[in-house]
């Protein structure tokens, strides 16, 4: 008997580190900043509901124009974004919360050093991604140059 026991042990505690792995690598994934948000010193313009500044968001090699609506002022900072799926999630309006600006769709945004708000909230939108120029450069003619 007390030889099955010592095996139920052994499986039991081999099963608790095996989960106890698991929760760290998900908690480190959550922890790393899935995108960068780089935010110009100069307003992008004005409109009814506030001043826009723009911003470029670097997600998995891409980078996308933003336009942020709610900045008080010019601004410049780094933002780390985290909980992104796909790059539209960082749209929306961002409401402060304990780990920093949060979207509706769970994308949480801390900027350093934080920017000044205008309602205590800011509104984020995709303009478009940002694509690489393609040099046309000289045809090769395949000789030594």
């Amino acid at each position: 008997m007390n030889h099955r026991i010592r095996r139920v042990s052994t499986a039991v505690g081999g099963a608790l580190v095996l989960l106890l792995m698991l929760l760290s690598v998900a908690t480190r994934a959550e922890d790393t900043s899935v995108a960068t948000i780089k935010v110009s010193s100069a307003p992008a313009g004005g409109s009814l509901s506030g001043q826009l500044v723009q911003a470029v968001m670097s997600w998995r090699g891409h980078d996308y124009r933003l336009t942020l609506r709610g900045v008080a002022g010019p601004a410049t900072a780094v933002g780390s974004a985290r909980g992104l799926v796909r790059p539209r999630d960082i749209e929306g309006v961002f409401k402060l919360s304990q780990d920093g600006l949060r979207n509706t769709s769970g994308v949480t945004v801390v900027f350093d050093p934080p920017i000044s708000l205008e309602a205590g909230q800011l509104e984020i939108n995709v303009l478009s991604a940002i694509q690489p120029k393609v040099s046309e450069g000289t045809p090769h003619t395949g000789g030594i140059e």
